[in-house]
C-alpha cells in the first residue's frame, strides 16, 4: 500500500464535510482503503481543508488519541449514510439522527462566540466556532460535525451528488447541474474510455 502512505487529499467535494466523507479510496469497493490510517493524516486532512488553523495543527501535531481517530472513522460512516438516504428523499433513522445531535450538543459545549473585524465595514461581527482549547483532541472532529450539520439543514444539500463510479460526495455547482463525476480526471475519464472501447468494440463486431 506504498501508493497510499504519503497521500494528498483531493477536496473534490466542494465542502469540508463531503471531502471528510471522501477520505475512503473507494467506497463501491470490497474493502476501500482508508486515508486515515493514523490521526496525523487527520491533522493533515483538517489542515487541507482550512478545517484546522495552522496554530490549531501545532497544538495537536505529535498527538496519537487512538479513540479520537476511532470516532472520526464512525463520524465519517455516520454522515456518509445520512448524506445517502437524503440523495435518495429518505430520512435518516432515529439512531443516527440522535448521535449526530450528542456530537452537535458536545460541539456546542466546546463552541464561544468569537468577534471578528467585517470587511465590507468598520463594525465588528460576530462567529461561532469551536474553541480549540475546550476541544482538544476533538477539535477537528467537532468542526466537521459543525460544518455537516451546517450543510444538512441549508439548501445546499439540494446541490449535493454521489459519483456513480467510486461513491464519493460532491456539491454539483454547475449551472444546469449537470455534473455526474467527482473529477473528470479520474472517475470521468475512466468511464469515457469505457465508452469509447465498448463503441469500438461494437463496431468491430459487425
Amino acid at each position: 500500500m506504498a501508493q497510499f502512505r504519503h497521500h494528498q487529499f483531493k477536496l473534490a467535494g466542494g465542502h469540508p464535510a463531503l471531502d471528510f466523507v471522501n477520505t475512503v479510496h473507494d467506497w463501491t469497493a470490497t474493502k476501500p482503503h482508508d486515508y486515515l490510517r493514523e490521526f496525523a493524516d487527520a491533522i493533515r486532512f483538517g489542515e487541507t481543508t482550512g478545517l484546522l488553523i495552522r496554530a490549531d495543527v501545532s497544538r495537536l501535531r505529535g498527538r496519537t488519541p487512538r479513540l479520537e481517530l476511532k470516532r472520526l472513522r464512525k463520524l465519517r460512516e455516520l454522515l456518509r449514510r445520512i448524506f445517502r438516504l437524503r440523495l435518495s428523499g429518505e430520512m435518516p433513522s432515529g439512531t443516527d439522527l440522535e448521535r449526530l445531535s450528542a456530537d452537535l450538543f458536545e460541539s456546542a459545549r466546546a463552541s464561544r462566540f468569537v468577534a471578528t473585524p467585517d470587511r465590507r465595514s468598520s463594525q465588528l461581527s460576530l462567529r461561532r466556532e469551536v474553541n480549540a482549547e475546550l476541544a482538544g483532541d476533538a477539535l477537528l472532529r467537532l468542526r466537521i460535525v459543525e460544518a455537516g450539520v451546517g450543510l444538512l439543514v441549508s439548501d445546499a444539500m439540494l446541490r449535493v451528488k454521489s459519483c456513480p463510479a467510486c461513491g464519493w460526495f460532491f456539491l454539483d455547482l454547475s449551472k444546469n447541474r449537470s455534473r455526474r463525476w467527482c473529477s473528470m480526471d479520474t472517475c470521468g475519464a475512466v468511464a469515457k474510455s469505457r465508452r469509447y472501447y465498448k463503441k469500438l468494440k461494437a463496431l468491430s463486431d459487425r
